[in-house]
């Protein structure tokens, strides 16, 4: 049987993780929406001043989450637990610590959800980041090569017809 402060500790354990897990989840949704804004802000509107304003957001956000995995590893220390896990692996590791409990395996997999969900919308606001990109080169190359163009019409007396 373990020692009162011992399961008062691991209680305590649990309940950041799943404060972690939880405050994760609101954020990854966070992130998503704004995935999906900058995908509208891209393929439909074509407006990139929301677009640069979307991608500030998200770096705040990002930041955050980058906050919120030094927690699993306090989390982890404070314990006395050593994870070698890396933070992908850390649903995986509570729930061989919390066999028993019944809502940590819900939240893990609204995680691994999320990310997922989050890796493909981002894999395509990518994709179509790159065709806005073609497409403005190409229309950079047109305005050198009509500029190019008038230039030598200019040098050559500005008029075929005299």
């Amino acid at each position: 049987m373990q020692r009162p402060e011992v399961l008062r500790l691991q209680d305590k354990v649990l309940t950041r993780a799943k404060e972690l897990i939880t405050r994760e989840i609101k954020l990854c949704k966070m992130l998503r929406a704004m995935i999906s804004g900058e995908l509208e802000a891209i393929v439909l509107n074509g407006d990139m001043d929301e677009l640069f304003s979307i991608l500030e957001r998200k770096d705040e956000i990002i930041s955050q989450l980058q906050l919120l995995a030094d927690g699993w590893r306090d989390i982890f220390t404070e314990a006395g637990i050593e994870c070698k896990a890396n933070p992908d692996g850390f649903g995986k590791y509570l729930l061989e610590l919390y066999p028993d409990d019944a809502e940590l395996p819900g939240l893990i997999e609204q995680t691994h959800e999320i990310s997922e969900s989050i890796i493909k919308a981002e894999n395509e606001a990518v994709e179509e980041m790159s065709k806005l990109h073609a497409g403005l080169r190409g229309q950079m190359v047109n305005r050198v090569h009509g500029r190019n163009a008038a230039a030598s019409y200019a040098r050559m007396g500005g008029s075929w017809i005299r």
